[in-house]
């Protein structure tokens, strides 16, 4: 590239990781780490814990009935599904290494015995992710109106 060897070599500025910022990244009202995602797995608000999260199966309430948390803010989209199948499938894939690669081998009725076991034991575990999920979005400040610009 002999165009190039005329220019003088420009270095960037280096980045700082993590980025300064000038709003803290994590709510001071909230409790340590442990206990706002174990709230959130329960169901019950992240930051006081005195209210639920949900107003039906998956539905989030705009805001905590106890201490105004803003939990409907929180863009718990994709990332539940996603946390849910992930966590599901592994323990999963045991049992059925075992069941086919095995001895037993079930019959199309077990198969479907199966089959709804494991579609019940992915929504149980969906809201379970939702609800962890929210709970650290809402530790981080993570908000729609954030992520948006």
């Amino acid at each position: 590239m002999p165009h190039m060897q005329n220019r003088p070599y420009l270095t960037p500025p280096p980045e700082r990781w993590p980025p300064i910022s000038t709003e803290p990244s994590t709510d001071p009202s909230m409790q340590d780490w442990p206990l706002t995602i174990w709230r959130g797995l329960c169901g019950r608000c992240p930051r006081c814990g005195g209210a639920p999260i949900f107003d039906g199966y998956l539905k989030v309430f705009p805001l905590c009935a106890a201490c105004a948390a803003p939990l409907g803010e929180m863009p718990a989209d994709d990332a539940p599904p996603y946390a849910a199948m992930l966590v599901v499938l592994h323990v999963i894939a045991i049992f059925i290494v075992f069941f086919y690669k095995g001895y037993f081998r079930p019959g199309p009725v077990m198969d479907g015995f199966l089959l709804l076991g494991l579609v019940l034991v992915c929504m149980a575990a969906l809201r379970l992710a939702k609800g962890a999920i929210i709970g650290i979005l809402l530790k981080l400040g993570m908000k729609r109106g954030i992520l948006n610009g």
